[in-house]
């Protein structure tokens, strides 16, 4: 197992997970509501990006608080590397969402998140996966039960986030484009 580059005490960790939010509130607190709706090539809206991460902000919370993941998400029967089908029943009962409460789910999610993470000291962040969900027995790619759950919070947060936000900057790029007749949107 390759050794963890970063630092896993609590206030770099809620210093990374900042910095993450804060580069996707400078894009979305631009976003209109049709801005908000528009899709890219896979049919998912920025809206439906931005519920995604709410959602997976709820399951992070779940996890830290040593709640089961996929029953705090109304998931239960999926197998918690079942991403794509997680995502899938998320995306159906989100989609009906208006801009305005995928904002307070996105932004009361957040909360949720910081509230988990207050409540954990250093040391908590270095405890297995195993330990905060004992019945989720990942033995492989990309993370095993074995491994800190601080590499959780950063793949939920940090890596996730920059995943979700290249794609909204490339959606709003593309419609934007098309908007100056300069490409399909």
């Amino acid at each position: 197992m390759r050794a963890w580059p970063y630092a896993t005490d609590k206030a770099s960790v809620l210093g990374r997970v900042e910095l993450a939010w804060a580069s996707l509130d400078e894009v979305v607190e631009r976003l209109s509501d049709v801005e908000m709706g528009q899709a890219g090539p896979d049919g998912w809206t920025v809206k439906d990006h931005l519920a995604h991460l709410a959602g997976w902000n709820l399951s992070l919370v779940a996890l830290l608080e040593s709640r089961h993941r996929q029953a705090a998400l109304g998931l239960e029967g999926f197998s918690t590397t079942d991403w794509d089908g997680q995502n899938e029943v998320m995306l159906r009962r989100h989609r009906v969402l208006v801009a305005d409460e995928v904002r307070a789910l996105l932004l009361g999610s957040r909360v949720m998140v910081l509230t988990a993470l207050d409540a954990l000291s250093d040391a908590d962040l270095v405890r297995p996966y195993r330990e905060y969900q004992p019945q989720d027995p990942r033995t492989g790619p990309p993370l095993s039960s074995d491994q800190p759950v601080v590499r959780w919070v950063i793949g939920s947060i940090v890596d996730h986030v920059a995943e979700h936000l290249d794609y909204v900057q490339r959606v709003m790029e593309s419609h934007a484009a098309a908007a100056r007749g300069l490409g399909p949107g």
